[in-house]
């Protein structure tokens, strides 16, 4: 199948808001303080902040083989490295949704159930949706703003846990949809998945990943903190920690493609608040969302061609 001509419309929708809240970005501020304060970007910390990206993506991917390895899963390490790729293209589809492409990629290479491999990338979402909460929590002691945003999202992680790890919590659940005849066919599959979840929600695999993810998603932070400092201001590490994993939390529970406005809007609204200044605050909130999310859609296109070509050969 090719999978980036099944999911173009989404890409496409992606770019096109992308290049909207860009163009609002600017239009809301004052576009020629922007252009002079990224005029006068030093430079030399430009390597330092497109390089801590992909080391987010390294952590993750130890994340996703680790998991991979809990699950019994073994693909040929070359073309794991390809699938992993392909999913941070996915990163603007409503809720990163698009990432269970990863699972579809699995399946067409080695044979592996849907149902066994999405509960990996359920549970990448919910350890990085943990890790996120504890970074903000730090946060909130200097910050008094993002109390509810943390809240929210720290009840809604760990009900997704509850559901799958004690029993009958996941026996009420599947009662509950058992009552809707149109839903009595995924009954199966989530018995399915929950196998395979339990087993990542186990307290050892728990703890890894969220360490994992607390230092991966750190990685973000710092390319906020060094993004002020080159364009000529300053903030604290807590504080720029704080706005990438409050912003994160907001821009997913927003459920739109990436985040797309949300996080963008709530990066610059949290900069502002924390003293930077306006045209600063856009200008990192740019440069934040190229080193990151848009870095990361560019390797993701690269690696579902190569995917592709893998699966291509071994037909």
């Amino acid at each position: 199948m090719n999978y980036l001509q099944k999911y173009k419309k989404h890409l496409f929708i992606g770019f096109i808001l992308g290049f909207f809240i860009l163009v609002v970005l600017l239009f809301i501020s004052d576009f020629k303080s922007v252009v002079d304060v990224l005029s006068n970007i030093n430079l030399s910390i430009l390597p330092f902040i497109f390089l801590l990206a992909p080391l987010n993506y390294l952590l993750r991917f130890l994340k996703w083989n680790y998991y991979l390895k809990l699950s019994k899963i073994h693909p040929n390490p070359k073309m794991n490295g390809f699938i992993f790729m392909s999913g941070l293209c996915m990163s603007i589809t409503p809720a990163k949704i698009g990432e269970l492409l990863k699972c579809y990629l699995l399946k067409e290479h080695i044979g592996t159930p849907i149902s066994k491999s999405s509960s990996i990338v359920m549970a990448e979402r919910i350890t990085d949706g943990i890790a996120m909460v504890i970074i903000a929590s730090f946060g909130l002691l200097a910050y008094p703003f993002g109390k509810i945003t943390v809240s929210i999202s720290f009840v809604f992680l760990i009900f997704g846990i509850a559901i799958f790890r004690i029993q009958p919590i996941f026996h009420f659940f599947t009662k509950v949809l058992g009552k809707f005849h149109i839903l009595k066919g995924f009954i199966n599959f989530l018995n399915e998945f929950q196998i395979s979840a339990k087993t990542l929600f186990s307290p050892s695999p728990l703890m890894i990943a969220v360490l994992l993810g607390i230092i991966s998603w750190g990685f973000e932070g710092i390319i906020i903190f060094l993004a002020v400092q080159a364009l000529g201001e300053s903030i604290s590490i807590l504080g720029s920690l704080f706005v990438v994993s409050v912003s994160s939390l907001l821009g997913a529970l927003s459920f739109l493609p990436g985040g797309l406005g949300v996080s963008e809007g709530s990066i610059m609204g949290l900069l502002i608040l924390t003293g930077i200044q306006t045209e600063t605050a856009v200008a990192t909130t740019l440069i934040t969302r190229i080193s990151t999310l848009w870095l990361g859609v560019l390797i993701g296109l690269i690696g579902l061609v190569l995917a592709q070509k893998e699966l291509s050969r071994g037909r």
